[in-house]
């Protein structure tokens, strides 16, 4: 039962690991390593933001299928999106670098100072299809991949464990700080000082610099803990040593790794148009059609 409410509460964090009996689960972490590589590289080739669109959404579909609902990745993406969209807003309305020739779509309020400009428009979009797409498949490696079976993983290409152990210790605090966020917010609330007593410019400083310091001095007070303790057990004192568990590379990690070798061998053929399918349209070629 305590183990249940553990794994129940793990979904509340972004970058928890919590156990699952879904495909990616069962996977070793250097197959997901390489898909989100081959993700990463791919992305960057895309142009057309329909064709990423359809990206974003296989990628939020694979993440369904690792075994997290809908409602618990819409909580862990909350953050990302609304900063990806004051992004946005913020890219189209204060271009950086404005340039007569460009194409303006139209004026905000049909003032001619506020012109909303094609490539500004673009280029925002592809920055908020990039960072959700990567931050989904980050969501998706790291709530189904334990940390102790991606350092075994990486030990079997040779890396020196002291390295491998050091890395997983990093990651392990992502969610350890969201943690001791939400711990510090509930002792601040239970103080009356919630955020709903926020309510001028200097009472919001002094909530968010508390919560800060208070943040930063308790992971560090951790970190040092953390050190004394490795240190009293002597670790790294030794070159090679032993494990209980070994994580081995099965067939279904093969034929995952050739499905994204085949998959992203299409994707980069057809976006040199090397396939014979037709193009994905622009946005602004359907935006002109419909608007003009």
């Amino acid at each position: 039962m305590g183990r249940k409410n553990k794994t129940i509460d793990n979904k509340s964090y972004t970058f928890a690991y919590y156990p699952g009996d879904s495909i990616f689960h069962k996977l070793n972490p250097l197959s997901k390593i390489f898909f989100i590589l081959l993700l990463t590289i791919a992305i960057f080739f895309v142009k057309s933001l329909i064709f990423f669109s359809c990206i974003t959404l296989a990628v939020i579909i694979m993440a369904l299928l690792s075994g997290i609902s809908l409602r618990d990745l819409a909580h862990k993406l909350r953050f990302m999106v609304i900063v990806m969209i004051l992004s946005v807003l913020l890219n189209i309305f204060f271009n950086a670098i404005p340039q007569e020739e460009e194409q303006v779509l139209f004026y905000l309020f049909g003032l001619e100072f506020l012109p909303i400009r094609r490539l500004a428009v673009y280029y925002a979009f592809k920055a908020f299809f990039i960072i959700i797409t990567l931050f989904t498949s980050s969501i998706i490696f790291t709530n189904t991949t334990s940390m102790k079976d991606f350092v075994y993983s990486l030990i079997k290409l040779n890396i020196p464990y002291r390295y491998c152990f050091n890395f997983m210790v990093g990651l392990r605090y992502i969610p350890l700080i969201e943690k001791e966020a939400r711990t510090i917010a509930l002792a601040q609330k239970a103080r009356g000082f919630g955020k709903e007593k926020a309510n001028t410019v200097k009472k919001a400083y002094n909530l968010i610099f508390e919560r800060l310091i208070s943040i930063l001095v308790s992971i560090l007070r951790k970190g040092y803990v953390t050190s004394i303790s490795m240190e009293n057990r002597c670790f790294g004192i030794y070159k090679e040593r032993t494990y209980l568990s070994e994580v081995k590379f099965k067939k279904k990690d093969v034929a995952f790794i050739v499905f994204c070798m085949i998959v992203f061998t299409l994707i980069l053929l057809y976006l040199f148009r090397l396939l014979p399918l037709p193009q994905f349209p622009s946005l602004y070629s359907i935006f002109k059609r419909y608007f003009n």
